[in-house]
């Protein structure tokens, strides 16, 4: 028999987690996490998502702590709906560059319109679908960029597996017409609460997620931008500033100053770096300074690993294990008395 004491126990810890951590994404996505499509209308549409998504879970808390049905209230159950409108908007605008909100954007509210026809125990189901229609759409890209998947696996990896879990969470809101509404509640904000720990886990592990996403959307779905480039002198002048300027020693080089300095665009520079060496620019940059470090390390044996990663431009030693460990397969310490 299930102990509802321990599921009460672990959603008051999972929902206090999401409210803390909620603004915490928002400010790293606004101030911290790199990504080309991220403007004041991305940033606006961030804010407005994990707001929903934070009321939908104090709404949730109030039910714990005062056992008040949150679908009792008209403001939750707006909220069912007004979330996979978000999530769809935030995802567009981070995703596709030319994406812009218009009049014609509104059209993703209307099924709001079913509150004033259908009961609670309809409205849940109807917006579950919705949202299930979103993940699904999303879910479509992913599998449409399969010609580059190779490249970032790992990101399809997150991304998928939140789709995936958001379409479970749909098929348990049908059920609710035959279950208690409290497993409702439990496990509709336990599941928000994964989805904030995937996420965060994502982001932590992999801060370049969103970056080389849009990387890989923009080469699925545009056409080349190096039509009229000189291919061969600008992988040889993108060769000199790496190995005899030594450009990749700037801890803070972007995508946008190298790309100046190559006198191409963002969008041009990530196409070549994609076509030509099948890694995206996050990671053609961690190999290079990795590269570098590998020659430090046995030709420098006096140099600390700190100095090390420092001279190869990461910003922080756990970052450079993490690389290092990630593209040779050993430690650099390791490496070094091999």
């Amino acid at each position: 028999m299930i102990d509802l004491n321990l599921i009460q126990t672990l959603t008051h810890l999972n929902l206090g987690f999401s409210i803390v951590v909620a603004p915490l994404l928002f400010v790293s996505y606004s101030f911290f996490l790199k990504s080309n499509n991220k403007n004041a209308v991305s940033i606006l549409s961030c804010c407005l998502f994990l707001l929903a998504l934070t009321g939908l879970q104090c709404f949730h808390l109030s039910f714990i702590v005062n056992q008040t049905a949150p679908l009792s209230f008209s403001e939750y159950r707006l909220l069912l709906f007004i979330v996979p409108a978000l999530f769809y908007f935030f995802s567009r605008l981070t995703l596709f560059t030319d994406y812009k909100i218009g009049f014609k954007s509104l059209i993703h509210f209307v099924p709001a319109i079913a509150l004033l026809i259908f009961d609670q125990l309809m409205i849940v189901p109807i917006a579950f679908v919705i949202g299930a229609g979103y993940c699904f759409w999303l879910m479509k890209i992913i599998y449409s960029l399969k010609a580059h998947r190779n490249r970032f696996s790992v990101e399809f990896f997150f991304v998928s597996l939140f789709s995936l879990f958001a379409i479970v969470v749909m098929i348990f809101g049908f059920s609710l017409s035959t279950i208690d509404s409290a497993y409702f509640y439990y496990f509709y904000s336990n599941g928000i609460a994964l989805a904030f720990v995937l996420v965060t886990g994502a982001l932590i592990i992999y801060p370049d997620l969103l970056n080389e996403l849009t990387e890989a959307v923009k080469l699925g779905y545009i056409a080349s931008t190096l039509g009229k480039v000189n291919i061969p002198a600008k992988i040889q002048l993108l060769d000199k500033l790496m190995l005899e300027s030594k450009i990749f020693e700037n801890e803070n080089l972007s995508l946008s100053q190298l790309a100046k300095e190559l006198e191409l665009s963002s969008h041009q520079l990530s196409e070549l770096i994609n076509t030509k060496f099948e890694v995206s620019f996050s990671q053609y940059l961690r190999q290079i300074r990795v590269e570098q470090a590998k020659h430090l390390l046995k030709s420098e044996p006096d140099s600390s690993i700190l100095s090390i990663s420092m001279e190869t431009g990461f910003k922080s030693q756990s970052n450079f294990y993490t690389a290092f460990k990630e593209i040779t397969g050993l430690s650099p310490g390791n490496f070094r008395k091999n």
